[in-house]
């Protein structure tokens, strides 16, 4: 299954118009979110709406969403966020209607560092679902073909207020890096200073919540957001519907050119490649930081401490990890021994890996 989890009632009639027939299913006892299901070719959808904006809001959501139906795979986050504006950069301008996909994850921009030199942010961006990621690719492909699905899924809106108003130019898509924090932004100082530090291409309230959430049970998670606005003191709601739409359209296209999962497949069992397994390693949370993964190390010892390199970057980091550990007959298991003392057995993320060590080893 796919969960997509929106959070304003806006985005939410969005995304029920362009997945089409939709079934309501009642959540087991103590689950407050409610759900609709639209059966797709790629596999069962399920959305919910929050019920008040912001991260908290959203990882409490997105913890019911996949305790409730533990078959969900990955989760999209979709909405509305504002963009940031570089009329000096063409190929990053981002503007109302358009559309932004967090392929380079999200940045929890607001969990920070504070000292005397400066301001950091901690932690390491939260990456986006490589399931997800190959589906995105297809839309690319599909973009340079001169074919633009999404365009297609919006039409007709659900009503008139969706409709797109007047614009110099038709919608455009955005791959990057989104900004996520508990600011409701309408200072355009404030929205270029986070954009420089983090690399920002939008900015917005709930992400991180889902992308955490996510995370910590083992799922990917995947970011779309129509540009509603610009963050600064002109913000309005004018654009909020169509930009809605635009990121909803955006999402039923994504999920069109999805295969089946490989559950339905019947592939669960196929051996994982290298990449793959470190994919659900960049998942678990002692992994994710330089510190982090220095703690594990010196829990490892000798040989495999000394010959692993350390790197800033998570991916490159974890792909040394994997290989040493990959090298040495009980290296894997191991690894997951440390990972279980730091996280616990009962860990998603942990017992993920326990299943994809497995799968890799195959």
């Amino acid at each position: 299954m796919i969960g997509v989890i929106t959070a304003l009632p806006v985005e939410s009639v969005a995304v029920r118009h362009v997945l089409g027939d939709m079934r309501e299913v009642r959540a087991p006892g103590g689950d407050p979110n409610q759900y609709v299901v639209a059966e797709l070719p790629c596999g069962p959808v399920v959305t919910t709406v929050l019920t008040t904006t912001g991260n908290s809001a959203a990882a409490h959501a997105c913890a019911h969403l996949v305790r409730s139906f533990p078959r969900i795979e990955t989760v999209i986050m979709c909405g509305i966020a504002l963009g940031v504006p570089r009329s000096d950069d063409p190929e990053r301008d981002v503007r109302l209607g358009d559309v932004v996909v967090g392929t380079a994850g999200v940045v929890h921009y607001s969990h920070v560092r504070v000292t005397d030199e400066g301001v950091s942010t901690r932690g390491a961006t939260l990456v986006a679902a490589p399931r997800l990621l190959r589906g995105v690719n297809e839309l690319r492909a599909a973009a340079l073909r001169g074919e633009r699905p999404w365009r297609d899924r919006g039409s007709p809106p659900p009503s008139p207020l969706y409709e797109r108003p007047p614009a110099e130019r038709d919608v455009q898509v955005f791959h990057g890096r989104i900004g996520s924090g508990d600011e409701l932004l309408r200072s355009a100082r404030r929205r270029d200073e986070l954009a420089r530090r983090e690399d920002l291409l939008a900015i917005e309230m709930e992400a991180a919540g889902v992308a955490v959430g996510s995370a910590l049970d083992g799922r990917g998670c995947l970011v779309v957001r129509g540009v509603s606005d610009y963050g600064d003191a002109a913000k309005s709601d004018l654009w909020q519907p169509a930009a809605s739409l635009a990121a909803a359209a955006y999402v039923r296209a994504l999920l069109d050119v999805l295969p089946p999962s490989s559950g339905t497949e019947g592939t669960e069992h196929r051996p994982l490649s290298l990449l793959e397994l470190v994919t659900t390693m960049e998942r678990v949370p002692s992994l994710r930081t330089p510190q982090d993964r220095d703690d594990v190390l010196r829990l490892l010892g000798p040989p495999v401490e000394g010959l692993v390199k350390r790197d800033t970057r998570t991916r490159a980091a974890l792909l040394s990890l994997a290989s040493v550990c990959g090298g040495y007959p009980t290296g894997l298991t191991d690894l997951l021994n440390v990972l279980e003392l730091l996280e616990g057995a009962d860990s998603s993320p942990v017992r993920a890996l326990a299943d994809a060590i497995e799968r890799y080893r195959s």
